[in-house]
């Protein structure tokens, strides 16, 4: 199971970044837990709630790239490790800022879905 679990936590970080470029919150609400702890590299820290609404209200995404991402499954929990970036523009305004982090997500299964439950973002 561990390589079909891998295989499924890759695919499924990769389907996060697509659907945040394409504004499908409907998709990313699927994608993270209700339990979400999102940490940003400002050390910012939100809920699912104020997650999904931050991605409505404030960001847009032109770019999120993944590299170098390692899967670690434990069982019913899987942690991703990697580098990220990302081109956002700030909505409201002409900014745009460029993105380089250092990203740990943890992964839990539960009713036969895997979910983000936890995503630290430092920059690189």
């Amino acid at each position: 199971m561990s390589d079909t679990a891998k295989n499924e936590i890759e695919r499924l970080e990769h389907e996060r970044c697509r659907v945040l470029m394409a504004r499908d919150l409907a998709a990313l609400a699927a994608l993270v837990d209700e339990d979400l702890v999102h940490i940003h590299a400002s050390g910012r820290i939100e809920t699912k709630a104020e997650y999904l609404r931050g991605v409505e209200q404030r960001f847009v995404f032109r770019d999120v790239a993944r590299q170098d991402l390692v899967v670690r499954v434990y069982g019913d929990i899987a942690v991703a490790t990697g580098g990220l970036t990302q081109l956002v523009e700030i909505v409201g305004t002409p900014e745009e800022r460029r993105m380089k982090a250092v990203v740990t997500q943890v992964w839990r299964l539960r009713d036969g879905a895997w979910r983000q439950i936890s995503f630290q973002a430092t920059n690189a």
